[in-house]
């Protein structure tokens, strides 16, 4: 996404007409959390929320941190903190439990102190609250953005972001913080338009508002590399586009969600004349407010009533204050999916975890919720009915698996010269066993060789299927020596040999360590002495496979893993790693679904063959209804 030209040059007359429809980071995480109060605030410019005593101190530390990077004295950056609080009114503050204005100070300098012995020091600075505004061209429009960056740093060949948090616990390293990442892509943004230099990196120090009584440092980082920042490209621009749509059309209609939060019912009242609606008051705890527009309580009403399909879908959404409307019902074999356009302002997230309400309202068997569906603006929701199973008529051309008919009626297929490996979950039921009979069906052009442990379901094939635990294993290590022959030889054109393991937590299961005997040495008497040694055959099997998805597709040997039990203690983490096409069939749980596909889905799914696939060359998993048992006709694609 690239940036374009200032808006307006600041001290020229334009700044008040700027600075009403220029986006910041705090304008668009108001609007995620609070549509309502982003139009009041920053629409209406409506501010009517006194600052909580954790705020004041906040930005007293801001201020404190400011001088003292400058170059002031300990004395005076503390001193700059305390002016920032006097300079806060008595009204504008809700003391809370703190009580007074002198507990604030009292906090403030406390922590003061002992943060300001923890501040690093820069002799890199290239620019300290760093104001900076712009013009973004993002998604096809150009959108005016602003930020004050706290610290730029000029590490030579790139630039660091800096950013001070106050926060009352550190961020978990390992959990993707939305809220940082959507700041640091706008940063990066606009640091890169006006420095024209790259930024590698933007940290997150987080001052810690409590105390830490047991020595540890006050000050933690969180850091954001430019790679994961980038990967958060498409997400991040759809969503300051969506804030941007809101911005050109705040007078569109919008119902308020029911578990929006107000400070205050005066607050709330602005916003409905605003809109023009009418309000009432679900419900009250203490000084916050829960309010939902009048036309959701006929919601309950139509649902008991009956009615039509997509009239109950409609009603169920409005009664959790998602409003929308249904443009296309697609019917497919497994499902009719309804795709939904839904009114400005609605969260995806809501939408996502509405699955279980729609399927007590329909009376309908695991209901699918996707928000939205890659690429477009639009929620699918999928409403399983008496399923068929489609048959296969086309061709498939050389190295070509059929995979089976998606919601969109699309027959899919891939293609095992492109698909590296590939990873099947499904419980006994789902379809896995003729999936797979498929897959082997197609492949006459390659040598498959199968290992089955229970020796049953493909035996009728014609193709090398092995049974025995101890064969599996020299087999594993046969093809892994086989790849590194084809390896030094240069070998790019032998036959391709496809190994499909079934069971493969029957197999896990039946490995581990073993004792072997070996000759030591002979006795007096010319008789051998034999010592034992154990083999870990678990590890064997695993460090055989590992190299063989690691390096296998281009020796033309490809791997097919299958196991009724996707769980984190069967399938290692390196094997999950290395396949990257995978086919989750309905499963037990969530958790298993996320071990096969890294999201939840498959718990939702009918079995007899319906599937959630990820295939060559796929962003997102499609559902797919897998084809009855084929005998695969070798030729052109019809």
């Amino acid at each position: 996404m690239r940036v374009g030209r200032p808006l307006a040059i600041w001290g020229s007359g334009e700044e008040d007409k700027l600075e009403r429809i220029t986006l910041s980071h705090s304008a668009i995480m108001c609007f995620l959390n609070n549509q309502i109060q982003f139009k009041k605030r920053y629409i209406a410019k409506v501010y009517d929320e006194p600052s909580s005593p954790a705020l004041v101190v906040g930005k007293a530390m801001h201020k404190m941190i400011e001088e003292r990077l400058k170059g002031q004295s300990f004395e005076i950056a503390i001193q700059a903190g305390l002016q920032e609080i006097e300079n806060v009114a008595d009204y504008e503050i809700d003391y809370g439990k703190t009580g007074s204005r002198e507990k604030i100070i009292d906090q403030y300098q406390k922590l003061s102190t002992i943060v300001i012995n923890e501040l690093p020091t820069y002799d890199d600075i290239l620019a300290i609250e760093d104001r900076v505004e712009c013009e973004l061209s993002i998604r096809n429009k150009k959108i005016p953005m602003k930020g004050y960056i706290d610290v730029v740093r000029d590490l030579g060949d790139t630039l660091e972001i800096i950013d001070w948090k106050s926060v009352t616990s550190y961020s978990d390293e390992d959990t993707e913080n939305w809220a940082y990442l959507i700041q640091s892509w706008i940063y990066v943004q606009l640091i890169e338009f006006k420095y024209k230099k790259p930024v590698s990196r933007v940290v997150f120090k987080e001052v810690k508002k409590t105390i830490n009584r047991d020595g540890m440092p006050q000050i933690k980082d969180y850091v954001l590399d430019r790679h994961g920042i980038e990967e958060a490209n498409d997400v991040i621009g759809r969503v300051i586009k969506a804030v941007s749509d809101y911005v050109d059309n705040p007078d569109a209609t919008y119902f308020p969600n029911p578990r929006d939060m107000m400070n205050g019912a005066q607050s709330m009242h602005i916003v409905a004349q605003m809109e023009g609606i009418s309000v009432r008051t679900v419900h009250t705890t203490g000084r916050r407010q829960k309010f939902a527009p009048v036309n959701t309580v006929v919601a309950d009403d139509i649902a008991q009533e009956g009615g039509s399909e997509t009239e109950r879908i409609m009603a169920k959404l409005n009664e959790f204050g998602v409003g929308g409307r249904i443009d296309e019902t697609i019917k497919s074999n497994t499902v009719d999916t309804y795709i939904l356009k839904p009114n400005r302002g609605v969260r995806m997230s809501k939408l996502a975890g509405l699955g279980d309400d729609l399927s007590l309202a329909l009376g309908s068997e695991a209901v699918r919720v996707i928000a939205p569906i890659y690429g477009t603006q639009t929620v699918g929701i999928e409403v399983p009915h008496e399923q068929s199973f489609p048959t296969f008529d086309g061709k498939a051309s050389s190295h070509q698996i059929p995979i089976g008919v998606d919601t969109m009626n699309n027959v899919i297929y891939d293609d095992i010269t492109k698909m590296p490996h590939m990873l099947i979950g499904g419980q006994t039921g789902s379809g896995k066993s003729v999936f797979l009979r498929n897959i082997i069906q197609s492949l006459d052009d390659c040598e498959v060789i199968i290992v089955d442990m229970k020796g049953l379901d493909f035996e009728d094939l014609g193709k090398e299927t092995v049974s025995e635990v101890e064969v599996a294993l020299r087999l594993v290590e046969h093809l892994t020596a086989l790849m590194d022959k084809r390896y030094r030889e240069k070998q790019t054109d032998a036959k391709r040999k496809v190994l499909i393991i079934d069971e493969y937590a029957d197999l896990v299961m039946q490995t581990g360590k073993v004792i072997d005997q070996v000759i030591s040495g002979y006795d007096k008497n010319g008789e051998p002495k034999f010592k034992n040694y154990t083999r870990d055959t678990r590890k064997e099997l695993e460090t055989n496979l590992a190299r063989i998805l690691q390096k296998g597709r281009s020796a033309n040997i490809n791997v097919i893993i299958a196991t009724q039990r996707p769980s984190a203690d069967i399938v290692a983490p390196i094997i999950k790693a290395n396949c990257p096409v995978k086919a989750c069939l309905r499963v037990a749980t969530a958790k298993n679904s996320e071990i096969i596909l890294d999201e939840s889905g498959g718990e939702r799914l009918l079995g007899r063959g319906d599937m959630l696939y990820l295939g060559s060359g796929m962003v997102k998993p499609v559902r797919v209804q897998c084809f009855s048992p084929i005998e695969v006709e070798k030729g052109e694609n019809k």
